[in-house]
């Protein structure tokens, strides 16, 4: 059977010197996206032991995301965040910047909002 269609990439990376877990939001991301992410995150998280980790969610290409996907996606960052370091959103859109930062006030991570993968600073 071929591998299902995904509107989500996700990969363990070193970007400038640091080990990070990035995830790639294509067009619409959906529930069913939310919980392949979250799968691959739990199995990062869970090789990663207490150390923290940096996280890049690369919005560039999203056009938007289903409410539920949201909610899946905020309770997995409830459950991982004594694992993360901090997550560096990368977008030029405002509903999504929004979205991550109500996200974000409801756990203890450390949001930093760029519109350039150069702009990152460690």
């Amino acid at each position: 059977m071929a591998e299902e269609e995904r509107n989500i990439n996700v990969e363990l990376l070193t970007f400038k010197g640091e080990d990070c877990l990035k995830f790639s939001f294509i067009g619409q991301f959906t529930v069913d996206d939310a919980e392949f992410g979250v799968s691959e995150w739990k199995e990062v998280f869970a090789s990663a032991g207490d150390e923290k980790v940096i996280i890049i969610w690369d919005s560039k290409q999203m056009t938007g995301f289903e409410n539920k996907a949201r909610v899946i996606w905020q309770k997995a960052i409830k459950d991982f965040k004594k694992q993360i370091d901090c997550v560096w959103l990368i977008s030029d859109s405002k509903i999504i910047r929004a979205g991550a930062k109500v996200m974000s006030a409801f756990t203890s991570y450390s949001l930093k909002v760029v519109n350039d993968e150069s702009k990152i600073k460690f």
